[in-house]
């Protein structure tokens, strides 16, 4: 499942990290060497603030006759403002490298799960575990130790761990809250986060693993209700 030389991509972005909202941008692939793609700018344009950061990119396959789509996390990597179409046609263009292999794409990539504690999932602060309270491959939301209090739009490095494997990566601070309960309230403070520099092989990792966990958990609970 490879894009090739005119075919047609979709840019997919994810632009609020507060409300996992995510806006998908049109695009025709002009070229490819390795991994590196020459993508038709989209309209509206892809701004220059995505420079070196990463996005998805996705496309559509027929199997079996239904359309499957398809996609992977790819690096901004430069803005071409005249790129050769042909001898006598120039355009603009984006530069990409894909960054983890292909696998196929579910736009519930970005919905938020509640993970069970013994799922698999773990993030570290400061050196310590820090209490989920959900997560997608945006950003996550948990619970913190008032005893270092965390700032909202400040940069934190965190520790990202996958069934044990562990990834250091950077996240802003989008939003603190206080639980609701009193007791809570003098030891504890609820953080919002977006992750910022996350590889595209971790992403895609943790897609996968928010999928299964999510699997699991549907079919946990049809077997609660088929065994009452």
């Amino acid at each position: 499942m490879n894009i090739k030389p005119g075919m047609h991509i979709a840019i997919t972005v994810d632009m609020d990290p507060l409300r996992e909202t995510i806006d998908i941008k049109n695009s025709i692939v002009h070229d490819i060497v390795d991994r590196k793609i020459v993508a038709a700018q989209t309209d509206p344009p892809l701004l220059k603030s995505y420079l070196n950061r990463t996005i998805y990119i996705t496309y559509l396959e027929k199997e079996a006759g239904k359309p499957v789509r398809y996609g992977f996390p790819a690096k901004v990597l430069e803005f071409i403002k005249d790129y050769r179409l042909t001898s006598s046609e120039m355009t603009q263009a984006i530069v990409l490298i894909q960054e983890a292999e292909t696998e196929q794409y579910n736009l519930r990539m970005f919905y938020r799960l509640e993970p069970p504690s013994n799922g698999g999932l773990d993030i570290y602060v400061g050196g310590e575990k820090v209490s989920i309270i959900d997560i997608s491959i945006g950003g996550a939301n948990f619970s913190h130790s008032r005893s270092w209090p965390l700032q909202t739009n400040e940069t934190v490095k965190i520790v990202l761990g996958i069934d044990g494997k562990e990834t250091k990566i950077d996240a802003q601070v989008l939003r603190i809250r206080e639980p609701e309960s009193d007791r809570l309230k003098k030891s504890l403070e609820l953080v919002s986060v977006y992750f910022l520099n996350m590889p595209g092989s971790t992403k895609n990792a943790l897609s996968r693993k928010i999928r299964d966990i999510e699997r699991a958990m549907r079919f946990e609970n049809k077997f609660y209700k088929n065994s009452r």
